[in-house]
This record gives structure tokens, sequence and C-alpha cells, in this order.
């Protein structure tokens, strides 16, 4: 591919890259990444200060060590693309007026997304004589966003092999990182008969368990028994179940025919880093309404997508310019910053491998001029 000069118009970061696709055809894409602040009953106006385009994941948790403790604060902006709009929240949840209550109801609503869960104060399982008994929560006026509040979890060997790696351990398949999950006794079959006594000798001594914060009030937490699917609002690690099962069969045979390339069964899903409930099929325009409750201070807020999106003039040098429209592919809510980041993606290269130069400029969508 030649060398493609990007002049960009819109004020907003842009990044050209190369990704290749599943059949292996390198490609060349585009994406441009807005800040907008919140606004109550308006539309979010652009931020003075734009925020720069996040090369990787970022981590929060053990990763290096531990890594199924860890969870992504931020996910990376460089993908191949997306079949729909991820709708993710970061940052805390606060009660209404800033009072301090034991848990309280959340709803979030982007266009035709909308997701609702209930949030909780710290609070406890104990053992006793008669079991496992939940106690209340305590009075908070903020929840923070965390996967690691959710229900799940996971134990390492406490001791394993000099240099081990991976440590041995079991997980709860759908939040490695989360709370209030004990493993079964099939569960922990799975492991070598070492590291199991280990593992068992382990949560034998426990007296307590933090409880899940963060639950589907359809669900709620009961016991460490009970195999809840995790709720949340932020981006699911690649390595959890429903998503990982989304990369295609890693086997022997893949790994003769088509390694360094995808699997053939690979699912483009797999990179919606939002759980599927928030996740918007066609994409987001840019200028929905956004609804939410139970997230700020204020209380209800209701503000609208900024209403515009960028256009690419492409110029080659055996035909005609044409326009292409990026999809809004990713929205992310910092509840904590007041902010909202869209990222635009636009594959610049997909099938036409003589463009020289793209034009990025902005529109206002239809109606919002």
């Amino acid at each position: 591919m030649g060398v493609i000069h990007i002049e960009n118009h819109t004020g907003l970061p842009h990044l050209l890259y190369e990704k290749t696709t599943p059949a292996g055809v390198p490609m060349d894409i585009l994406v441009i990444r807005g800040t907008f602040d919140f606004a109550q009953g308006l539309a979010m106006p652009l931020s003075a200060d734009q925020s720069a385009i996040v090369l990787g994941d970022r981590f929060d948790g053990p990763i290096a060590t531990f890594p199924l403790q860890a969870v992504i604060a931020e996910e990376g902006d460089l993908l191949l693309g997306k079949p729909g709009t991820d709708v993710l929240l970061q940052g805390s949840v606060h009660s209404a007026e800033g009072q301090w209550r034991t848990n309280w109801p959340v709803e979030v609503q982007v266009g035709a997304v909308r997701k609702n869960l209930q949030v909780h104060g710290p609070r406890t399982m104990h053992k006793g004589l008669m079991g496992w008994t939940l106690s209340a929560p305590d009075k908070v006026e903020k929840v923070t966003l965390d996967y690691r509040l959710a229900f799940g979890g996971c134990f390492y060997d406490p001791e394993p092999s000099p240099g081990q790696t991976p440590i041995p351990s079991v997980s709860y398949p759908s939040n490695t990182a989360g709370c209030g999950w004990l493993p079964s006794a099939a569960e922990l079959n799975t492991l070598e008969a070492s590291v199991r006594q280990r593992i068992e000798a382990q949560i034998a001594q426990l007296d307590s368990l933090p409880a899940p914060q963060i639950e589907d009030p359809a669900h709620p937490y009961k016991a460490p028994s009970q195999r809840l699917q995790p709720v949340g609002l932020t981006a699911l690690a690649r390595w959890w179940q429903p998503r990982v099962g989304l990369q295609g069969t890693l086997d022997a045979q893949w790994f003769a025919e088509r390694y360094p390339l995808l699997p053939d069964d690979f699912d483009p899903r797999f990179y919606q880093s939002a759980p599927a409930d928030q996740v918007a099929v066609p994409y987001l325009t840019g200028d929905e309404s956004v609804r939410l409750k139970g997230c700020l201070s204020e209380g209800d807020y209701l503000m609208h997508l900024p209403g515009v999106a960028p256009l690419v003039v492409c110029e080659s040098t055996d035909a005609e310019p044409f326009v292409s429209v990026p999809v809004l592919d990713t929205l992310r809510l910092d509840l904590d910053q007041r902010q909202a980041v869209l990222l635009w993606r636009l594959p610049v290269t997909a099938g036409i491998s003589q463009i020289t130069m793209a034009l990025v400029g902005t529109a206002a969508l239809p109606g919002k001029a």
C-alpha cells in the first residue's frame, strides 16, 4: 500500500494504522476520537481539551503477576472494527443529592440501548455454623463501576512451584476479577490434585468474603454457591466468557495451518468490549438521547450526543474523489470527568489500494444544523 496523507480539519485527534483482516489482508484504518462535555438538557459541546488516542488496553490490578485479578481500565482504540456501537460507562455512580444510602437503582439509556442494575455499599458474607450469611450494606454516596465489585472471582495456588507460569488457578469464567464466589467440587476437580488440596485448604480458612456491590436486580446475590451472570457497565476483559469464546478455535490445527492469522471461526463480535446488552446494532448515529438515573448527584440527567459526525473525502490516483462516512463504534461516558468519548472508524483502503489523501471534516447530522 502507498503512503496516505491525512488532512484533518476537525480539531479531533486521529490516527491511521494498519491491521490484518481475518483473511490475512492488510488494511489501513482511520480512527477519529472526539471528547465532549456533559450538558444537561442539551447536545454535548466539544471539550476544550481533547483526550489522546489510546494505543492499547490499560489495566487496573496485578496484570503482570495475577492477571485474572485485573480489569480493563480503558480499552485501546486501535481495533480492526466492531459490528456495533459499544456503550460503556466508567467512573463512579453517585446517589441523588449525595445522600448516604445502602443501595439504589441505576439506569442507563442511550438510544435503544437500555440497562438497569442495583448498587450497594460494601457488604460481606460471613461463615457460621449454619453456613454463609450476608451482612447489611454500609451506607455510601458513591460506588465505583468496577467488575471487581461484581460477582465472580478466582483462587490462585498459594504455593506454586518456583518460576511456574502461569500460576495454577480456578476462576469464574465470566468475571475472574470479581468477588463473592466459591468454586464447586466439580470446578476444583479440574485442578491437579496437589493444587486442589492447597486451594481447598485456603478456602477452608476463610471466615468471610466480600460480597458483590453491583448486581442484576432480577437476580440478587444470596450465596457463594450461586452461578450468577456478572453485571457491570465497563469493558469486559478479553479472557472472560462469553467474549473469549468469540475468538474462535485456537487448537493445534489452527496453529499448524493458519497461525498467525485468526481462526476460521473467528467472530468479529470479539472486538466488542461492552456486554451484549450494551451494544447498539445498527450503529449509533451520534445524535441519540442519553438518560442517566442513579448515576450523578443531580439525580436524573438527560442530554444528547453531539449531533455531528466526521466525513472523509478520499482522493486516489485513478478515480474521482469520493466521500466516506466513518461509523461510530464506541461511546464511553466518564461519570467522574463528566465527559463522553466518541470513536469513529473507517477502513480507508478496503478494496482500494490507490488512495493517496484523505480529507477529514465534520458535518451536522440531519436536523442538528
